[in-house]
């Protein structure tokens, strides 16, 4: 009596079931944690530009990328908190004043950390922060 073949599936397919498993399943993976930046479509503040005339520009909102260099501690908590923040360019470090207005509800900012900033000008020249991200 001869004896059958055995039908089944081979490892080979098992491997590849395996491998086509990973590959959708990482991909979902990507999709799901995958990073949006909030502040896309806000212009780069020029910082020589905001230091020329600074009052011309109020009204406007941008983008602008900087470590909080000191926090301006003399002044009421109640109107606010008032920081200077560094910018790096090619001409050298700027700083600009970015005040942060007694109601935002977003992350505390520290001192020595890097932000990425939406900010409105005020009338004043000053920076009124909308949104922040910790960079």
């Amino acid at each position: 009596m001869s004896r059958r073949a055995q039908s089944g599936v081979r490892p080979t397919h098992w491997m590849g079931l395996i491998a086509i498993l990973a590959v959708v399943g990482g991909g979902g993976f990507a999709l799901m944690h995958r990073s949006t930046d909030a502040m896309t479509g806000v212009t780069e503040l020029s910082a020589s530009e905001f230091m020329e005339n600074a009052t011309a520009l109020s009204g406007n909102e941008y983008k602008v990328e900087g470590v909080v260099d000191d926090r301006l501690d003399n002044w009421r908590s109640a109107d606010g908190r008032l920081f200077s923040l560094q910018i790096s360019d090619g001409a050298g470090n700027t700083y600009l004043p970015v005040w942060v207005p007694p109601d935002y509800k977003g992350a505390n900012i520290q001192r020595r950390q890097r932000y990425i900033f939406k900010v409105r000008v005020m009338e004043t020249g000053v920076l009124e922060v909308l949104e922040l991200i910790k960079a």
